[in-house]
């Protein structure tokens, strides 16, 4: 086939256009700081950029997990120490009662600061983090024990998604500490109602069998402490593979997206000085044709 001026024309305008549009594009990319403004830039690209977008987002509502962890399991060591350290002082005035002669003023002296202890530990009990009560189980918009000290709550265990695809247990289980009302657990409010009463009546062989049961709640503290000690651990793991992804996704983000500005600028100049030549290239070549070339 032979090549008419009008192909020729054609094929130069065509290149024009091409590098015009490429210096557009990277014109773009530099003024804007970004590689990819539009999915057509980058299909691929663009497709790992809205992913990451969407990760960071999820990275972000982890966070706001891992900070609500935090502060439950924190709030749950403050008070399981503090009623520990109570079960410990209602140790120490029933050994006095046992040990030591006592008239019943002093009986009954040890029985009411016992009693105040117990309503202390219910109010320990019903401690809440923002609006959620933490000993209750999932039953987490009610007091879990009511005015008899009677447990409401359920024995499950709050959990949280703390990383990606991954729950995580944010509180004891409910009753577990402070009993549940089951043969599972110690029930700590009736094991102190029953110490205060032998106290007052100065019953010793109740006195000591009760002796026995608070040991038993003062063990099942401990217990419960311990457990959130190790979930404790089990979020510090996971804030720490958190703080790695909110640190390492703005950067893959940042490679996929963003112009590599010395990159750009030579392509830019490479656009520029392959321009201007096919302009020359083309003027000279279009001068000297008649209008019977283009048409032929």
């Amino acid at each position: 086939m032979r090549v008419t001026e009008k192909i020729r024309f054609e094929g130069a305008r065509f290149r024009l256009e091409s590098l015009n549009s490429r210096r557009t594009r990277v014109s773009e990319q530099l003024s804007s700081g970004k590689r990819i403004n539009r999915p057509s830039d980058d299909p691929l690209g663009a497709l790992r950029v809205d992913t990451l977008e969407t990760e960071r987002k999820h990275n972000v509502q982890l966070k706001r997990n891992l900070d609500s962890a935090y502060q439950q399991l924190r709030t749950s060591d403050g008070v399981l120490d503090e009623g520990a350290q109570s079960l410990y002082r209602v140790k120490e005035l029933l050994i006095q009662s046992l040990t030591s002669i006592r008239t019943q003023d002093d009986l009954n002296n040890i029985a009411g600061e016992i009693e105040q202890i117990t309503d202390h530990l219910l109010s320990l009990a019903n401690t809440q983090t923002g609006h959620a009560y933490i000993f209750g189980g999932y039953r987490t918009d009610q007091p879990p024990y009511d005015a008899t000290r009677n447990f409401q709550g359920d024995t499950n265990a709050k959990e949280l998604e703390l990383t990606a695809g991954s729950r995580v247990r944010v509180a004891s289980r409910g009753g577990s500490a402070f009993g549940d009302g089951t043969a599972n657990t110690v029930d700590v409010f009736d094991n102190l109602e029953q110490i205060a009463a032998a106290i007052r009546a100065d019953d010793e062989v109740l006195r000591e069998q009760e002796l026995g049961r608070l040991e038993e709640s003062i063990e099942q503290f401990i217990t419960a402490r311990f457990e959130i000690g190790g979930l404790l651990g089990r979020v510090d793991a996971a804030e720490s593979v958190n703080a790695f992804f909110k640190e390492r996704i703005p950067a893959m983000e940042a490679d996929y997206r963003d112009t590599d500005a010395p990159e750009a600028i030579a392509e830019l100049q490479l656009v520029e000085t392959a321009l201007q030549a096919t302009l020359s290239v083309s003027s000279r070549e279009f001068s000297s044709a008649s209008l019977l070339d283009f048409l032929s």
